[in-house]
């Protein structure tokens, strides 16, 4: 990254007018500052790259065409209602009742008198009587967005039976487009199905196996020739996740303290089961972002949850304000492979998880965390530069390493994984918690070695199997995590995390110099890797 935006990325400014989330995203240099919760508001409605002018609260005129209360048509086309007793007077004052109190029936001429009660009888008739009638505070509108449920089954059933339910739920989203319309909650349960295709590969091939012959013919004749590339060039990396590990890592988030109305991004969404099954006690208020790089996916996961913000695009190509999301959470996409994004530096570029998670660093603000599924290399391969720049800027909050079966039911893969969980210190705070740049040799029972992460070194428990030397996905004698993966261990490693981790903006705002507080990891190690220069 250029040194001059890396240096101004930490100077708070201003705080820009986001109340329309076409002027949030919409062709922004990488140095936005950091703003408070209060500010930071995406409307809910599938992004766009047309500017809009916000709507001004002091101008009138500026409303015709917002959204009635009760959410059809605009508020200039509503009549309004006859008969509502919160309406003006003819003098355009307060509503003013007599007659017969509709309350209690008493009629009007009773206690109109003043006989015998000691007072003038020139005093001349009672004041009529006002009624202040108190509007109650509007409910929340219903979120249109997607639910997932035990009953939607969603990653289960064999790879023939994953084939059909992508290609049904490809049928039915083309139909709902041709239609102009939103999916029904029935045919969301059918769109949330879809897995993409890197389990299944095969019906891609230039010569599928005959088992897959039919799949391959029916993708031809379904998909645009843009569709079919996409699709097929997806298939390294559509590995979706399975729900009991989605739920863990929401479960650390509300560890951490995370609440309602936070901002959260997943910067490689695929059709949005983090959202799905985000727990519904942080749902009110929160904004949701999400990048998506293959085209069919992103426009099911659009029509799954409409409220949320969803880029069809990849996310080197996705201008997000830096120091602005109080939480990133995801599965990142994997491989010894480079992104091209002229604002990072090649080291951080060449390997594609490397870059996703420096990114998305830069996206959330002080104070703020990541949950992310990435590569065991980002933890244990010997080049300890992305480590180095992730410690620069972030406090490791803890690490859990998923065995190699961990996403072999959903995606069809054996590969093991980390989820890294991250707080993004405020600039110029000392570094805090475990150290986590280096490695340390590891002896297997049968008298392998090879390098592991010196946290997993020295947190054992948070290895989730025993690490052997075996044939992956990738190549043979690999270092592997062996086991199989339960809730009840997933649950146990969630446990052990430090709690309160995660500060509101507003009090962070309130001593921009104090470090966010975190509870010490169980064995406290200098951080011999937070001091690098880059």
């Amino acid at each position: 990254m250029p040194t001059d935006v890396k240096n101004s990325r930490w100077t708070r400014q201003p705080t820009p007018d986001y109340s329309n989330q076409l002027d949030l995203f919409a062709e922004l240099s990488a140095d936005v500052p950091e703003q408070s919760a209060a500010d930071r508001t995406i409307t809910n409605e599938v992004a766009t790259d047309e500017r809009q002018e916000p709507i001004r609260i002091d101008d009138p005129a500026s409303l015709d065409h917002a959204p009635a209360i009760h959410g059809e048509g605009t508020a200039g086309e509503q009549p309004v209602a006859t008969g509502d007793q919160r309406g003006l007077g003819a003098d355009d004052g307060l509503a003013i009742r007599t007659g017969v109190s509709t309350e209690t029936g008493i009629p009007s001429s009773v206690g109109t008198g003043d006989k015998g009660m000691g007072i003038p009888a020139d005093r001349g008739p009672p004041a009529a009587t006002i009624i202040h009638e108190f509007e109650s505070e509007p409910e929340r509108p219903n979120s249109r967005d997607f639910r997932i449920a035990d009953e939607h089954r969603i990653g289960q059933g064999s790879l023939r039976e994953k084939a059909a339910d992508n290609i049904a739920s490809i049928r039915k989203l083309k139909q709902i487009e041709a239609e102009s319309r939103e999916a029904t909650d029935t045919e969301k349960a059918q769109l949330a199905k879809y897995t993409g295709w890197g389990a299944l590969a095969n019906a891609f091939r230039p010569y599928p196996p005959p088992e897959w012959q039919q799949v391959a013919g029916e993708l031809r004749n379904l998909l645009s020739d843009g569709e079919y590339t996409s699709a097929r060039a997806s298939t390294p990396n559509a590995h979706f996740t399975t729900p009991m590990v989605i739920t863990a890592m929401w479960d650390a988030m509300q560890r951490f303290g995370l609440q309602p109305g936070a901002q959260i991004l997943e910067p490689a969404v695929g059709v949005g089961h983090f959202f799905g099954l985000m727990p519904s006690a942080l749902v009110p208020d929160s904004g949701r972002t999400g990048v998506e790089l293959d085209s069919l996916t992103a426009r099911i996961s659009q029509k799954l949850y409409p409220d949320a913000t969803i880029f069809a695009k990849g996310f080197e190509d996705t201008a997000l304000p830096d120091n602005y999301f109080d939480a990133v959470i995801g599965n990142i996409p994997f491989g010894n492979y480079a992104v091209y994004d002229p604002t990072y530096k090649p080291v951080h570029t060449r390997a594609i998880h490397d870059y996703f998670t420096a990114k998305s660093l830069d996206k959330v603000r002080p104070g703020g965390v990541m949950a992310l599924i990435t590569s065991r290399y980002t933890m244990d391969k010997q080049d300890s530069t992305i480590r180095r720049y992730l410690a620069e800027r972030a406090n490791l909050v803890g690490a859990i390493r998923l065995p190699n079966t961990a996403f072999k039911a959903n995606a069809g893969t054996d590969v093991t994984t980390d989820i890294l969980f991250l707080q993004k210190r405020t600039p110029g705070t000392l570094a805090t918690g475990d150290s986590w740049c280096d490695l340390t040799p590891h002896r297997t029972a049968d008298g392998g070695q090879f390098m592991i992460n010196e946290y997993f070194a020295r947190n054992h428990h948070m290895l989730l199997g025993q690490m052997e030397l075996e044939g992956t996905m990738y190549r043979g004698n690999e270092p592997t995590l062996v086991g199989e993966l339960t809730a009840e261990i997933l649950d146990r490693a969630v446990s052990s995390l430090p709690s309160g981790s995660w500060q509101p903006d507003d009090v962070l705002a309130s001593s921009p110099s104090q470090n966010p507080p975190m509870l010490p990891a169980s064995r406290k190690v200098p951080m011999r890797c937070a001091t690098a220069n880059f």
